[in-house]
C-alpha cells in the first residue's frame, strides 16, 4: 500500500527486517533515489535469472530452496513495480553509481549477465535513469565501503538503507549522515563514466563475458 505524505514523517530508525519493509513503502514514494553499488547489481533493476543466482551466492541456499524462492519473488516484485514507476507518467529521478566489478563478475554465468546487462542499457535510455559505471582506472574509493541507497521523499523527508549479510538497517533520524551519503554517491559519479560513453563500455564489457 502506496504511504501518503503524512504516512511518510512516522518512517524512523529500524534494523533487522523491519528495515527492508519500511524501505519499500519508502521507495513508493520516493521523488529521487540515489545507489551506491560496490559489489553487485542493484535490486531495483535487477531480472530474474541474476536476482536468483546473486541472492542464492550471498545467502549460501541452494537453487529450489523455498527460502531462495521467496526472497527472489520479493526481489523481483520490487522491481517490477519500480520499473514500472520509472516508466510511468511521473517517474522518480534515479542515480545508480556501479562499480565495474559488478559487472564483470559472472554471477550465474555469461549468458544471465549478458541478459542483465542489456537490461541495464536499455533502463539507461530512461529519461530520468542517470547510471554511472565506475571504471577500474578510477582505483580505490570510497564507495567499496559498502552498498548503500538514499531515499528522497516530496516532504523532504530522506532516509538511508544499508542492505547486508549482518542485517539490513534503515537511518532516519540522522539527515546529517543522510546528506553524507548522498553526496557521496554524486562525487563518486563525478568520476564515473555517465550516458552514451555507459552504454558502450556496458556493450564492452558485455562482449567480452
Amino acid at each position: 500500500m502506496m504511504m501518503s505524505a503524512g504516512d511518510s514523517a512516522k518512517a524512523h530508525d529500524t534494523r533487522g527486517p523491519g528495515a527492508f519493509t519500511q524501505l519499500i513503502e519508502l521507495e513508493q514514494q520516493a521523488v529521487k533515489i540515489t545507489q551506491n553499488q560496490p559489489a553487485f547489481l542493484p535490486g531495483l533493476l535487477q531480472r530474474p535469472a541474476y536476482a536468483a543466482a546473486i541472492l542464492s551466492g550471498i545467502t549460501g541456499l541452494p537453487a529450489g530452496d523455498p527460502e531462495l524462492t521467496e526472497r527472489v519473488n520479493l526481489r523481483l516484485r520490487r522491481a517490477t513495480a519500480f520499473q514500472e514507476r520509472l516508466r510511468g507518467p511521473n517517474p522518480p529521478q534515479l542515480l545508480v553509481v556501479i562499480d565495474e566489478a559488478a559487472l564483470r563478475r559472472r554471477v550465474g554465468g555469461a549468458e544471465v549477465m549478458r541478459d542483465q546487462i542489456a537490461h541495464l542499457i536499455e533502463l539507461s535510455r530512461l529519461e530520468t535513469v542517470r547510471l554511472a559505471v565506475l571504471p577500474f582506472s578510477a582505483g580505490a574509493h570510497r564507495g567499496q565501503a559498502g552498498t548503500f541507497e538514499v531515499h528522497e521523499a516530496a516532504d523532504d523527508q530522506s532516509a538511508l538503507f544499508f542492505e547486508g549479510a549482518a542485517g539490513d538497517e534503515l537511518v532516519v533520524s540522522d539527515q546529517d549522515r543522510v546528506q553524507a551519503h548522498r553526496d557521496l554517491v554524486e562525487g563518486l559519479a563525478a568520476t564515473s563514466v555517465t550516458g552514451s560513453a555507459a552504454r558502450q563500455l556496458l556493450e564492452k564489457i558485455s562482449d567480452e563475458l
